[in-house]
Formats: structure tokens, C-alpha cells, sequence
């Protein structure tokens, strides 16, 4: 065993797929506080080098976090918090979605509607602990409603 990370700040690991498939990398989010959901970077540190890169870093005021690997390719997968958030609309259980990175683009994984008539489909709230299948295939995540919230 060795300590692969020495930077003074937390580096939250998912409790799960936090390997990429080439088993050379761990991936985290970075948390100025371990409790707190205030991260704006998706981090991998290479487990024999020490090398960190960077794999996504928010803007706007967005948090992301609890990232998870493909078992096949280097998609990542993790909750990303709103863009510009105000008193309304910031990061809550209810208020997130899930992202996947690869080859440097971003796409959502999720489809949310919080507004009635509810788009058949989409999702009415924030998802959570996105995993994928072991074949790749599907993406597990656990979730809250927002309506229901409210």
C-alpha cells in the first residue's frame, strides 16, 4: 500500500469504479472540505507516477462530484450541480444531473422536466451515484424528485 495523493486538500473517492479500465488510474473529485459538496474538478492521479490531471473543471458556479469510470473506456461519469446558481435554483439532492466526460466533451445524461404538463420520460428531479453496467452498456444512479419536494 502507498499514499498516491499529498496535495492538502480532500480527494473524495467514489465508493465504487473509481479505476480507470487500464487500472493506472484512480479518478476523484477535490473538496475544500470532505463534507461539503463544493468541488469544481474531476481529478485522476496515476498511481505509479503521482501525475494529476485534470478531467473536467466546472464554470460558472457549478459543483461536481462522486465520479465514476467506464469499465471499458475512459468515460467519466458524476453529478454535476447548476450552472449560475442563485437563492432558487443551487445545488440540492433535487438539483443536479448527471454528466458524462470523454475525449474532453461534456454531455448530460439525464433529461429533467420540474414543470407540468412532465415530459413523459425525463426525469423530475436530481440524480445521484451514476455506475456504470460491467458491459458498459447502462448507467445505473439513484435519484430525488423535485415535485415531490416541493
Amino acid at each position: 500500500m502507498k499514499q498516491v495523493t499529498f496535495a492538502p486538500r480532500n480527494h473524495q473517492l467514489t465508493n465504487t469504479r473509481t479505476w480507470t479500465p487500464d487500472s493506472q488510474w484512480l479518478v476523484f473529485d477535490v473538496r475544500p472540505s470532505g463534507a461539503s459538496f463544493t468541488g469544481e474538478t474531476i481529478e485522476r492521479v496515476n498511481v505509479n507516477s503521482g501525475t494529476v490531471e485534470t478531467v473536467y473543471h466546472a464554470t460558472q458556479g457549478a459543483r461536481v462530484g462522486v465520479v465514476t469510470v467506464h469499465p471499458t473506456q475512459e468515460r467519466y461519469v458524476f453529478i454535476h450541480g447548476p450552472e449560475q446558481p442563485d437563492a432558487q435554483w443551487q445545488y440540492d439532492f433535487h438539483h443536479r444531473r448527471g454528466v458524462v466526460a470523454f475525449q474532453g466533451a461534456v454531455e448530460n445524461l439525464d433529461a429533467m422536466d420540474i414543470t407540468a404538463p412532465y415530459t413523459p420520460g425525463a426525469l423530475r428531479g436530481g440524480s445521484h451515484v451514476h455506475v456504470y453496467s460491467p458491459n458498459g452498456q447502462f448507467v445505473s444512479f439513484t435519484y430525488n424528485d423535485h415535485v415531490l419536494h416541493e
